[in-house]
Protein backbone atom coordinates (compact mmCIF):
# COMPACT_ATOMS: atom_id res chain seq x y z
CA UNK A 1 0.00 0.00 0.00
CA UNK A 2 1.06 3.57 -0.53
CA UNK A 3 1.25 6.43 1.93
CA UNK A 4 2.07 10.09 1.61
CA UNK A 5 4.25 11.90 4.12
CA UNK A 6 4.09 15.65 4.42
CA UNK A 7 7.19 17.12 6.05
CA UNK A 8 7.72 20.53 7.63
CA UNK A 9 11.23 21.95 7.47
CA UNK A 10 12.52 25.33 8.54
CA UNK A 11 10.13 25.96 11.42
CA UNK A 12 9.72 28.06 13.49
CA UNK A 13 10.72 30.60 10.81
CA UNK A 14 7.43 30.78 8.89
CA UNK A 15 9.04 32.94 6.19
CA UNK A 16 11.41 30.12 5.23
CA UNK A 17 9.37 27.10 6.31
CA UNK A 18 8.49 24.56 3.64
CA UNK A 19 5.98 21.72 3.50
CA UNK A 20 6.85 18.95 1.06
CA UNK A 21 5.25 15.63 0.22
CA UNK A 22 7.09 12.34 -0.06
CA UNK A 23 5.68 9.01 -1.28
CA UNK A 24 6.15 6.06 1.08
CA UNK A 25 5.47 2.74 -0.64
CA UNK A 26 8.06 0.25 0.65
CA UNK A 27 10.39 -0.48 3.55
CA UNK A 28 13.21 1.54 1.95
CA UNK A 29 10.87 4.56 1.75
CA UNK A 30 10.09 4.18 5.46
CA UNK A 31 13.82 4.24 6.18
CA UNK A 32 14.22 7.40 4.09
CA UNK A 33 11.27 8.99 5.91
CA UNK A 34 12.83 8.26 9.31
CA UNK A 35 16.18 9.64 8.14
CA UNK A 36 14.52 12.84 6.91
CA UNK A 37 12.55 13.26 10.14
CA UNK A 38 15.82 12.90 12.09
CA UNK A 39 17.47 15.84 10.31
CA UNK A 40 17.82 18.94 12.51
CA UNK A 41 15.99 21.12 9.97
CA UNK A 42 12.94 18.81 9.90
CA UNK A 43 10.37 19.85 12.49
CA UNK A 44 7.70 17.20 12.08
CA UNK A 45 5.55 15.47 9.52
CA UNK A 46 2.21 13.87 8.88
CA UNK A 47 1.41 10.55 7.30
CA UNK A 48 -1.64 9.70 5.23
CA UNK A 49 -2.49 6.19 3.99
CA UNK A 50 -4.13 6.02 0.57
CA UNK A 51 -5.87 2.74 1.46
CA UNK A 52 -8.16 4.37 4.02
CA UNK A 53 -11.55 6.01 3.46
CA UNK A 54 -12.02 9.68 2.70
CA UNK A 55 -14.95 11.91 3.61
CA UNK A 56 -17.35 13.70 1.21
CA UNK A 57 -14.79 16.48 0.68
CA UNK A 58 -12.04 13.98 -0.11
CA UNK A 59 -10.31 14.51 3.23
CA UNK A 60 -8.59 11.62 4.96
CA UNK A 61 -10.27 9.89 7.92
CA UNK A 62 -7.00 9.80 9.87
CA UNK A 63 -3.82 11.66 10.67
CA UNK A 64 -0.47 10.54 12.02
CA UNK A 65 1.81 13.29 13.29
CA UNK A 66 5.44 12.18 13.21
CA UNK A 67 8.71 13.40 14.68
CA UNK A 68 12.16 12.03 15.41
CA UNK A 69 14.32 13.50 18.14
CA UNK A 70 17.65 11.77 18.70
CA UNK A 71 17.12 8.04 19.32
CA UNK A 72 13.34 8.44 19.74
CA UNK A 73 10.49 8.30 17.26
CA UNK A 74 7.28 10.11 18.20
CA UNK A 75 3.83 9.51 16.77
CA UNK A 76 0.32 10.78 17.44
CA UNK A 77 -2.33 8.58 15.83
CA UNK A 78 -5.79 10.03 15.17
CA UNK A 79 -8.75 8.47 13.38
CA UNK A 80 -12.52 8.45 13.87
CA UNK A 81 -12.25 6.00 16.76
CA UNK A 82 -8.94 6.77 18.48
CA UNK A 83 -6.60 9.61 19.39
CA UNK A 84 -3.38 8.85 21.22
CA UNK A 85 0.29 7.92 21.43
CA UNK A 86 2.31 4.71 21.68
CA UNK A 87 3.22 3.51 25.14
CA UNK A 88 6.89 4.25 24.67
CA UNK A 89 10.02 4.11 26.72
CA UNK A 90 9.69 5.88 30.07
CA UNK A 91 13.12 7.43 29.44
CA UNK A 92 11.88 9.13 26.26
CA UNK A 93 11.75 12.86 27.03
CA UNK A 94 8.89 15.15 26.16
CA UNK A 95 9.01 17.23 23.00
CA UNK A 96 7.81 20.75 23.70
CA UNK A 97 8.48 22.98 20.74
CA UNK A 98 6.58 25.82 19.12
CA UNK A 99 4.82 23.61 16.56
CA UNK A 100 5.44 20.10 17.88
CA UNK A 101 4.78 18.53 21.25
CA UNK A 102 4.63 15.02 22.63
CA UNK A 103 4.23 13.92 26.26
CA UNK A 104 7.13 12.23 28.05
CA UNK A 105 7.25 8.45 27.76
CA UNK A 106 5.62 8.21 24.32
CA UNK A 107 8.82 8.14 22.28
CA UNK A 108 9.88 4.72 21.05
CA UNK A 109 13.28 3.45 19.91
CA UNK A 110 13.76 3.93 16.17
CA UNK A 111 13.62 0.17 15.49
CA UNK A 112 10.16 0.07 17.08
CA UNK A 113 9.19 3.28 15.26
CA UNK A 114 10.12 1.65 11.95
CA UNK A 115 8.03 -1.43 12.84
CA UNK A 116 5.04 0.82 13.67
CA UNK A 117 5.28 2.63 10.33
CA UNK A 118 5.76 -0.59 8.36
CA UNK A 119 2.74 -2.21 10.02
CA UNK A 120 0.63 0.86 9.28
CA UNK A 121 1.77 0.80 5.65
CA UNK A 122 0.67 -2.83 5.28
CA UNK A 123 -2.58 -2.79 7.30
CA UNK A 124 -3.79 0.85 7.06
CA UNK A 125 -4.91 0.37 10.69
CA UNK A 126 -3.56 1.50 14.04
CA UNK A 127 -0.52 -0.71 14.58
CA UNK A 128 -0.59 -3.46 17.18
CA UNK A 129 3.20 -3.77 17.53
CA UNK A 130 2.88 -1.39 20.52
CA UNK A 131 0.27 -0.66 23.15
CA UNK A 132 -1.33 2.79 23.11
CA UNK A 133 -2.25 5.62 25.46
CA UNK A 134 -5.56 7.22 24.66
CA UNK A 135 -5.41 11.00 24.67
CA UNK A 136 -7.58 11.19 27.81
CA UNK A 137 -5.03 9.11 29.74
CA UNK A 138 -2.24 11.66 29.28
CA UNK A 139 -3.83 14.94 28.24
CA UNK A 140 -4.40 16.51 31.67
CA UNK A 141 -1.09 15.42 33.21
CA UNK A 142 0.83 16.57 30.10
CA UNK A 143 -1.03 19.88 30.08
CA UNK A 144 -0.07 20.50 33.73
CA UNK A 145 3.55 19.57 33.02
CA UNK A 146 3.67 21.94 30.04
CA UNK A 147 2.18 24.76 32.09
CA UNK A 148 4.83 24.20 34.78
CA UNK A 149 7.58 24.28 32.14
CA UNK A 150 6.43 27.65 30.86
CA UNK A 151 6.00 29.41 34.22
CA UNK A 152 8.30 32.39 34.56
Amino acid sequence: MTMRAGLWTGLPDLERAEFRYQVVACAADVDVLIDVLARPECNDGMLEHFGRPVDAEGESDHNLVLAVRGPWGYLNYVDNEFNGWPKGDQDAPYVDEMYTDFPPGVGVPLTTYRAILLEFMVTASRPTVVDWYEEAELFHSWRLQRMALHKD
